[in-house]
């Protein structure tokens, strides 16, 4: 019994199927290629605020370590008997006061570096820090900070500290 197909006329069917399966494939592809780009924005995402919490870290342990070689330095001139000496600490570049210089630290200079650079000016005696990601920061492009004092009567210091200086 002839059902109208002709000579082949599976074979055209058979091709009508490739087809659709062929286009099919294609629109999974785009659809798995979209999914794949928003899982890459969104890591990206992520990452940058991951950067930003590393920064912020980075910065406040830097400072945490330079206050704690400061009050060693305050405690190891007290227990000598030279607390008329704190004084002198007021002039120290407060990176001296740390184990090993903090990564970016371009030394004693005036001249500002690039993002996510340390440097202690000698005639401010300021010692100041670049973001390489300023909104860490509040959206500051450099953060400063300088050694204080506290007298007592008769013109004593006794106490020592390193304060943010806010702009």
């Amino acid at each position: 019994a002839d059902l109208g197909l002709g000579q082949g006329g599976g074979q055209e069917v058979r091709k009508a199927s490739d087809a659709q399966q062929q286009g099919g494939s294609k629109v999974e592809f785009l659809l798995l290629v979209a999914v794949i780009g928003v899982l890459a924005f969104e890591l990206l995402d992520r990452l940058s605020g991951v950067e930003v919490e590393a920064e912020r870290t980075e910065v406040n342990l830097t400072l945490r370590n330079i206050r704690v070689g400061l009050r060693l330095a305050v405690g190891e001139r007290l227990m000598r008997g030279q607390e008329d000496s704190l004084g002198e600490l007021l002039d120290v570049n407060p990176v001296s006061l740390l184990g090993h210089l903090p990564r970016g630290y371009l030394g004693e200079t005036s001249t500002p570096g690039g993002a996510g650079s340390w440097r202690f000016d000698p005639a401010t005696r300021e010692l100041s820090y670049r973001p390489r990601q300023p909104e860490a920061f509040g959206g500051k492009a450099e953060l400063r900070w300088q050694m204080k004092s506290q007298g007592a009567l008769g013109g004593r210091i006794v106490g020592i500290w390193l304060e943010n200086k806010l702009d």
